[in-house]
């Protein structure tokens, strides 16, 4: 996946500046996808280019003013377009693994640090999926609320029951991992144990 349909299925919501696109990034796709500032206004520009979105300015301060970004049909088609088309897989790259592979020259401390830390991250990523997934079932989720407010009401199930699978599939991710690193934890004592 690129940023480029990241953005194109916001704007699909509403129109919005940059700033707006990357805190909502932060709040939402950050679930799934993370894109800094730096990276957004940049393909902001090139999907400005392409004719996907436009954009108008948005009074502000003096000097200070946004730009708002508009999808187009074209935008909108292009979306439409790339979500019809079958899934491609990045490939895997999963830096605590690789880490774990070659941390057997570690002392045994510096391992459990490791999986302790991998634990406490999952654990916390519950913690924010959770909240959110409450947010979803109530239907009080801002960008949900957003989005149910452009579509008609014969597609609000839909709408809101694919937000609670995708996160539900956050749940048990993160909930596999914890699982994990508990395991992990129980193997790395028993190996202490026969030392």
């Amino acid at each position: 996946m690129s940023l480029k349909y990241a953005l194109l299925g916001f704007l699909s919501t509403e129109p919005a500046s940059g700033f707006d696109l990357a805190r909502e990034f932060g709040e939402s796709v950050g679930w799934f996808w993370y894109a800094s500032h730096s990276q957004i206004y940049p393909e902001l520009r090139r999907l400005e280019a392409e004719g996907l979105v436009t954009s108008t300015s948005s009074p502000g301060n003096p000097g200070k003013q946004k730009r708002i970004y508009h999808l187009t049909e074209q935008g909108g088609a292009a979306l439409q377009a790339w979500l019809e088309e079958p899934t491609d897989y990045a490939p895997i790259r999963d830096v605590e693994r690789v880490k774990l592979v070659f941390l057997d020259g570690a002392p045994v401390e510096v391992i459990r640090r490791h999986l302790e830390d991998h634990r406490k991250h999952h654990e916390d990523l519950l913690a924010v999926y959770t909240q959110q997934f409450r947010e979803l079932h109530r239907g009080v989720f801002p960008r949900l609320v957003k989005r149910l407010a452009t579509r008609p009401r014969s597609s609000h199930k839909m709408i809101s029951g694919l937000k609670v699978l995708a996160m539900k599939g956050n749940i048990a991710r993160a909930r596999t991992e914890i699982h994990w690193a508990e395991d992990a934890l129980s193997w790395l004592e028993g190996m202490e144990d026969q030392t």
